[in-house]
């Protein structure tokens, strides 16, 4: 079988990137006649259950290289190259040094190689952890394939008239207008720890450091370019004049990532890599557990001790990947500690994740470790967005919602496990009556996120109602917060995603909107976030909190549906 997903995989693979070099129509074609084959193959020649785990590898490898074999972002790459052909430019000349791609390799074969190893080792009983790990390692490789594309492959434009650089590589292409440049910041080197995807978190950046040298930070709406010109001081000097304001500045020197004050960095980024990112620490533990032939109970007991101790470094751990910085003093803390003075969680501390990412969230199993964490676009929002953001937070600080939501999330895995282990003849039974095996088995699969979202959706609502009344302006403040914080999100969205795309036609629905049916479905039944749309109409309506439950348990079954029958059942 292992060979099966080995070889289903890598067709997969070959075929996803032929169909990407070939005309639309053709390509759709090839897809779908390959997708057949290839199912009906493994069908035919396994049993149905054991044919579904090549059939899922396969559709995980292609959506994951899809990202890379992008076909829009190819037509991007090649609308750029004809522009180029008709206008002046000048090359950006951009350093490169071996070293700095093996540094990425090495920083890579670590990270998935602990996966990979965890992989081999793993008894063949924990077949969802081999799936899983499996799954991880996918996901991984579009990523270093396309750095390694942006290595050798990387061009970089200047054009002076359109003032605009166009950066041109093998998969993709970026255009920057400098009209929209919002900073630019000099670094004595590349801070690998910081650029490597494996290590980052609530960041949007592309990297294009090829090299141990100084390095330009240019950041747009909705992303940050990282470069290594070779004359970098000419094109700092010339690149923040395209600026409305003053943002550009020197950042402190980069120290290098073998340097004694980086291991405690690397130490905290590599757990957080094999820990959140990747399912390998907890692997491991098993692998260990299960080589000292420990029972089930204690390797149980071992693996709930775990979880509490993720649990308790939680703050750290995300403190540390983000490289976030507390907050001791400014407009912002002192916006911070009037909220949490009043919601009374004094001793909360306030940390900024250097992102142009809109966002907030809190982290910490109880008040008294309670760290409430801001990106810094979302510090530029209006003051009483900011207000209404850190009055959410402050909620889940003071409901100890993150533990909350961690005990729901194990709970529930313990009653799934609970109800394999008593019911596993009755369920070993209905495998000899497919269809139903089959539909019990997706219906215990749904039921887990589903569960979970009723979870996290109630501690949403309930750090909206909450968190309003902390507020000056009460539940108008926190909808006018909500939105405009969603709309700066899908403005920058929009925005990084045309510098990287054709923008013909609108990339990106607006959050605050109500979308379709199917839309509405799977936000409202399987997200941890009620939709927007709703979460600000329902606080518009200004309703007490019996109403508010009501309102979001009838709006998680009516909004579930297409309009015509939600109607019906509003008639009825």
């Amino acid at each position: 079988m292992q060979i099966t997903i080995v070889i289903v995989s890598i067709i997969t693979l070959i075929v996803t990137f032929i169909a990407y070099l070939l005309p639309k129509k053709l390509s759709a074609g090839l897809l779908l006649i390959t997708g057949s084959s290839l199912i009906v193959y493994l069908l035919m020649s396994h049993d149905f259950i054991d044919a579904w785990t090549p059939i899922s590898m396969m559709l995980v490898t292609f959506f994951s290289f899809s990202s890379v074999f992008d076909r829009d972002k190819r037509s991007k790459r090649q609308q750029l190259k004809q522009k180029i052909a008709a206008v002046n430019y000048e090359i950006v000349e951009l350093n490169r040094e071996s070293k700095r791609i093996i540094m990425d390799i090495i920083l890579t074969g670590v990270i998935g190689g602990i996966s990979l190893l965890c992989l081999l080792f793993v008894p063949d009983s924990y077949l969802t952890i081999k799936y899983l790990l499996v799954l991880y390692l996918l996901m991984m490789m579009p990523q270093f394939l396309n750095r390694l594309a942006d290595y050798f492959f990387t061009t970089v434009y200047m054009l002076p008239e359109q003032q605009v650089i166009f950066i041109i590589s093998l998969f993709e292409a970026r255009e920057l207008p400098m009209d929209e440049l919002s900073s630019i910041r000099k670094e004595s080197e590349p801070d690998v720890l910081r650029l490597h995807p494996g290590f980052t978190f609530l960041a949007e950046q592309k990297d294009y450091t090829f090299a141990f040298s100084t390095v330009l930070r240019l950041s747009f709406p909705g992303e940050t370019i990282c470069l290594t010109p070779t004359d970098s001081e000419r094109w700092f000097e010339h690149w923040q004049n395209f600026m409305k304001r003053d943002q550009a500045k020197i950042e402190k020197p980069i120290l290098p990532i073998w340097h004694i004050s980086n291991i405690k960095r690397l130490l905290w980024k590599g757990y957080f890599a094999i820990a959140v990112k990747g399912i390998a620490a907890y692997t491991g533990l098993l692998i260990i557990l299960t080589w000292l032939h420990a029972p089930w109970y204690a390797i149980i007991i071992v693996v709930f001790l775990w979880w509490l101790f993720n649990m308790y470094i939680a703050d750290r751990m995300l403190i540390n990947a983000s490289d976030a910085k507390k907050v001791t003093a400014g407009e912002i803390y002192d916006i911070a500690q009037e909220i949490f003075l009043k919601a009374g969680i004094i001793g909360t501390r306030l940390y900024v994740i250097d992102s142009s990412v809109y966002n907030g969230l809190a982290t910490g199993m109880h008040i008294g470790k309670g760290t409430i964490m801001l990106t810094t676009a979302t510090t530029k929002l209006s003051k009483r967005t900011v207000e209404a953001i850190l009055a959410h937070e402050a909620i889940h600080i003071k409901k100890r919602d993150v533990m909350i939501n961690q005990i729901g999330r194990m709970a529930m895995m313990a009653v799934l496990g609970l109800g394999i282990y008593l019911f596993f003849d009755e369920l070993k039974f209905l495998t000899d009556h497919l269809i139903l095996f089959i539909v019990i088995i997706y219906i215990i699969m749904l039921s887990f996120p589903i569960s979970l979202s009723v979870i996290a959706q109630w501690t949403e609502i309930r750090a909206d109602y909450l968190g309003a009344k902390l507020l000056g302006e009460g539940s108008m403040q926190m909808a006018d917060g909500l939105k405009e914080l969603a709309l700066a999100q899908d403005k920058a969205t929009e925005q990084g995603l045309k510098y990287s795309t054709l923008d013909e036609k609108s990339l990106h629905r607006s959050t605050v909107e109500r979308g379709n049916w199917f839309v509405r479905f799977l936000e409202f039944q399987f997200f941890p976030h009620p939709p927007l749309y709703w979460r600000i109409q329902q606080l518009r309506k200004e309703q007490d909190w019996s109403r508010t439950k009501k309102s979001w348990l009838a709006a998680r079954f009516k909004e579930s549906l297409r309009d015509f029958l939600r109607y019906k059942s509003n008639g009825l």
